[in-house]
C-alpha cells in the first residue's frame, strides 16, 4: 500500500530527526568528556602557576630585601666590627637593628624576622635570637651561605637550627632565606643575612585551590622535601618526581600535574581524584537523552501537523513570492485554494502586492517633483556675493580713474545678468553659456589686471548644444579665489569644451597655488556622496547636484592636480540638443 505524501514527510523527518539526534547525544557525550578532562587538566595547570608565581613575588621580594641589606651601610659597619668590646659596637648594633626592624615592619606579613651573622662572632637581629652559645657561623643554615659564594639559598622548615623567634614560630611555618655577605672593596667573607619567610602565605594560597572534590595542592624543593602541604593520608604516598602521571594510591586513581618554578626551584605538584569526572558526564547523558525523547516526540507532533495542511498551499505561496521579489508585481495568491492561517496569509500577501503597488506609483510621483523642486531650489541658492565684488570694482574705478575700462565692465556686467536670468529657462545654448563665462572673466581681467589671463576655447560647432546654465562660471570663480588669488605673481585659467561621443566634456584649468593630494581625494569623495554637505565652496557642490540631478550620477564634476601644480576640474554631462522634460528628454 502505498503511503501518502503527509506519511512520508512524517516518516522522513521522525526518522531523520531520531538518527540525528542519537549521533549528537553519543559524540555530545564523548566530546564533552573528552572536553571535561582536558578543561579540568588545563584549569589544574593554570592554578598551579599562579600559585608558584604568588611563591615566586613572595621569595623575590624576601631576597629584594636581603639583598638591599647586604649593600647597606649600616649592616656593613656591624659586620666589620672587631669583636663584642669594639667601642662601635653599640651603635652599629643599634643602627644596624632598626635597619632591620623597618624593613620587618613593611613585610609584617611575609617575614618573621631577619638576623645578620657575622665572621667576627657577632649577630644582631629585630625577632630572632641565639638558642645555644655555639657560634652561628657554625650552623648548617651558615655554612650552606658560604658554600653559595654569595647566591641565595632557601631551606624550608629548618629544623635543628640555633635560632629561635619571639614569636614562638614552628620550623613548619617558615622558610629560611640565608645569603653570605662579602666586603664590596675586598671580597672578604663578612657574614651571612638570614630571614624567615613565613609559608602562611603559601598556605593561604594553597588552600584557595580545590581540584574537584578531593584534589588538593602541596609544594615540595628540589630535594623533593615538602616545603608545605594539607593535611592529608596520601600526600607524603605520592612519587612527585613522576609528573604529569597517572597514580594508584591506596586503590584510587589519581592524577598528578606539577609546575615547576625557576625562580626558587621548587615544584607546586597538583593531585585529583580520576574518578569524579565521569559522574559529571553520566550526568549530562542522562539529561541530553530525555532532551532526544522529548525532541523526537515534539518533532513528530510538529511535522503531522505542517505535513497535513501547509505543504500545497505555501509551495503556491512561495512561488508568487519570488515572481514578486524579481518584480512582477501583478501576481495574486488564490485565496479560495487554502484554508485556515494560509487563508488569511495569501489574504495578506495579496493587500502587500496591491499597497506595494499603490506606493511605487506615490513614490514615482513624489520623486518627479522632489526632483523638480530640487533643481529650481540648488538653482536659486548661488550666492551672490559676485555681484557686491562687481559693483566695488566699478566704484573704485569711478573713485581713482577716469578711463573707459567702465564702459566695458558695465557692459559685460549687463549680459551676466541678462543671461542669468535666460527669460526663466534653467536649460541654454552652450553659446550662451560661454558668453557668460566670458563676460565673468572680463570683468574679472579688468579687477585684477595682470594677475589674471584667461583662454576660452569652446567651439562654435558645440553652440547649439543645450547645458544647464551657470555651471561653468562658479567653477572659474572657484578657481580665482582658490587658486590664481593665493598664489604669488600672475595666474593663468583655461576653460575648454570638447565632444566624446554622446558626452559632453569642460575643463576649467589654473595654475594657481592648488590643493594637496589628501584634500583633492577628500573632495572628489564628498562630490560623489549627494548627502554631504559641505561647509565651504557651496557654488562646486552646486552646480555637481543640479548636473545629477538633470542627467543622472555617471555625470558630475572631478578634481584633480595637473602638471602646474595648480587644479583642474572636469565636468561632464550629456551632449545633446534636447530638453529635459518629466517624461524624458524631447527635441527642440
Amino acid at each position: 500500500m502505498k503511503l501518502t505524501l503527509q506519511r512520508q514527510l512524517l516518516i522522513s523527518m521522525v526518522l531523520l530527526i531520531t538518527v540525528l539526534l542519537i549521533a549528537m547525544t553519543i559524540v555530545g557525550n564523548l566530546l564533552y568528556g573528552a572536553g571535561i578532562d582536558e578543561q579540568a587538566t588545563a584549569f589544574s595547570g593554570e592554578m598551579l602557576e599562579e600559585v608558584h608565581t604568588n611563591i615566586d613575588a613572595s621569595v623575590r621580594t624576601v631576597d629584594q630585601v636581603i639583598e638591599y641589606l647586604s649593600g647597606d651601610d649600616d649592616i656593613l659597619d656591624f659586620l666589620k666590627l672587631a669583636d663584642t668590646d669594639d667601642p662601635a659596637r653599640i651603635d652599629a648594633e643599634t643602627r644596624a637593628r632598626d635597619r632591620m626592624r623597618s624593613f620587618g615592619d613593611l613585610n609584617r606579613g611575609l617575614i618573621d624576622g631577619i638576623l645578620v651573622a657575622g665572621e667576627n662572632g657577632l649577630y644582631v637581629s629585630n625577632n630572632l635570637y641565639r638558642v645555644a652559645r655555639t657560634p652561628l657561623s657554625r650552623d648548617f643554615w651558615y655554612q650552606a651561605a658560604v658554600a653559595a659564594a654569595g647566591a641565595r639559598v632557601l631551606l624550608p622548615r629548618p629544623i635543628g637550627r640555633n635560632l629561635r623567634s619571639y614569636r614562638v614560630m614552628s620550623p613548619n611555618d617558615i622558610v629560611s632565606v640565608v645569603r653570605a655577605v662579602h666586603d664590596p672593596d675586598t671580597g672578604a667573607l663578612l657574614g651571612v643575612i638570614c630571614a624567615d619567610m613565613l609559608t602562611g602565605g603559601i598556605e593561604e594560597r594553597v588552600r584557595s585551590i580545590h581540584l574537584g572534590k578531593s584534589g588538593y595542592v602541596f609544594v615540595q624543593d628540589e630535594s623533593g622535601e615538602i616545603v608545605y602541604a594539607p593535611v592529608n593520608e596520601t600526600v607524603y604516598r605520592v612519587n612527585a618526581r613522576e609528573t604529569p602521571s597517572i597514580q594508584t594510591i591506596g586503590g584510587e586513581r589519581y592524577q598528578l600535574l606539577m609546575a615547576h618554578s625557576d625562580v626558587t626551584g621548587w615544584d607546586t605538584v597538583g593531585v585529583f581524584r580520576m574518578g569524579e569526572t565521569p559522574d559529571q558526564v553520566l550526568a549530562l547523558r542522562r539529561y541530553m537523552l530525555l532532551m532526544a525523547v522529548a525532541a523526537i516526540a515534539v518533532a513528530t507532533l510538529v511535522s503531522l501537523r505542517f505535513s497535513a495542511s501547509f505543504t500545497g498551499p505555501i509551495t503556491r505561496l512561495g512561488r508568487l513570492m519570488g515572481e514578486a521579489e524579481r518584480g512582477n508585481l501583478d501576481v495574486s495568491f488564490d485565496v479560495d485554494s487554502a484554508q485556515g492561517e494560509v487563508a488569511a496569509l495569501g489574504q495578506s500577501f495579496n493587500s502587500m502586492i496591491a499597497k506595494l503597488r499603490e506606493l511605487l506609483d506615490l513614490v514615482y510621483k513624489q520623486q518627479r517633483e522632489k526632483r523638480r523642486a530640487e533643481i529650481r531650489t540648488l538653482q536659486a541658492q548661488i550666492k551672490p556675493h559676485f555681484l557686491y565684488n562687481t559693483l566695488d570694482t566699478i566704484r573704485w574705478m569711478a573713485e581713482e580713474h577716469q578711463a573707459p575700462e567702465i564702459v566695458q565692465t558695465v557692459s559685460a556686467l549687463t549680459r551676466l545678468f541678462r543671461i542669468s536670468l535666460s527669460r526663466g529657462q534653467e536649460i541654454i545654448p552652450l553659446s550662451q553659456e560661454a558668453e557668460h563665462v566670458t563676460s565673468y572673466l572680463i570683468i574679472q581681467k579688468v579687477r585684477y589686471e595682470d594677475k589674471l589671463n584667461y583662454l576660452i576655447d569652446i567651439p562654435e560647432s558645440l553652440g547649439q548644444l543645450m547645458v544647464n546654465k551657470l555651471i561653468l562660471q562658479p567653477l572659474v570663480e572657484n578657481a580665482i579665489y582658490h587658486g590664481i588669488k593665493q598664489k604669488r605673481g600672475p595666474g593663468h585659467i583655461e576653460v575648454r569644451a570638447r565632444q566624446e561621443g554622446e558626452t559632453l566634456i569642460f575643463t576649467v584649468a589654473d595654475d594657481g597655488a592648488g590643493m594637496t593630494p589628501e584634500a583633492c581625494d577628500r573632495l572628489n569623495r564628498e562630490l560623489s556622496d549627494e548627502d554631504a554637505l559641505p561647509e565651504s565652496g557651496y557654488g562646486i557642490f552646486n552646480v555637481n547636484n543640479r548636473i545629477r540631478l538633470s542627467y543622472g550620477r555617471k555625470y558630475g564634476l572631478r578634481y584633480a592636480i595637473n602638471d602646474t601644480g595648480g587644479i583642474t576640474v572636469t565636468l561632464t554631462c550629456p551632449a545633446t540638443r534636447a530638453l529635459p522634460t518629466e517624461e524624458g528628454w524631447e527635441m527642440e
